[in-house]
């Protein structure tokens, strides 16, 4: 079995720039929109904005 390639840290390692964004909003279609944005990474904030454990699962599964 291969293993698969993190192109995201090959990215970094290669000193790349990638752009990303803090998500603190708890709705799901937000995530979806800003994943389709065309960001490198998505933060999702469970400390500061209105996101608790269930409302971050369904935001990873976007």
């Amino acid at each position: 079995m291969d293993i698969p390639v993190n192109t995201f840290k090959n990215q970094l390692r290669q000193g790349e720039t990638l752009l990303g964004l803090w998500l603190g909003l708890g709705e799901t279609f937000s995530a979806e929109i800003c994943a389709g944005a065309g960001f490198d990474w998505l933060l999702i904030d469970g400390e500061h904005g209105p996101n608790d454990l269930r409302s971050i699962r369904g935001l990873t599964s976007c």
